[in-house]
């Protein structure tokens, strides 16, 4: 008798050592998400930093201060602060403006912040916090200093 294919204990046994590879690969996998995450959440903080300078700037004696969260982005009208000095302006007034864009794929992951509390940075003048769907980065911080260096937290 010449047959040809699998028996089904052997497609059973395949099967079997798939799932359990892929149970292994699970954490390793979620660990690289969490760290392209992490990178896109700095490069976004490098950006902000660089949009409240150019706001600030642009304005001169207002400066910006508050947190960002993903659900407190509004749109705004440039002209309702041109010529008041003095004024304060919230992160999501400046993002509202269109001066930067907040990526939707870090909602509910990080939370940023002009003079937010960092740990690693003494005197940051923005910050970010991982939230609760930032993996291994949850609580931890990183932050721009005055001088534009940025200061991470190591996830060890």
């Amino acid at each position: 008798m010449d047959n040809k294919g699998f028996t089904l204990a052997e497609m059973v046994a395949v099967i079997a050592i798939l799932m359990f590879l892929a149970m292994l690969s699970t954490p390793f996998v979620k660990g690289y998400i969490d760290d392209a995450y992490n990178g896109k959440a700095q490069t976004f903080l490098r950006q902000f930093n660089e949009a409240r300078m150019n706001f600030e700037k642009d304005y001169p004696g207002t400066t910006i201060t508050g947190t960002i969260s993903s659900d407190n982005i509004p749109g705004c009208k440039i002209e309702d602060i041109y010529g008041q000095t003095g004024l304060s302006v919230s992160p999501s007034f400046l993002l509202g403006c269109k001066y930067l864009h907040y990526p939707t794929e870090l909602n509910g992951r990080y939370t940023f912040s002009v003079g937010g509390e960092c740990s690693v940075c003494s005197e940051s003048v923005v910050s970010m916090v991982g939230d609760n769907n930032s993996g291994i980065y949850k609580g931890k911080c990183a932050c721009i200093d005055s001088l534009g260096r940025i200061y991470k937290e190591s996830t060890d």
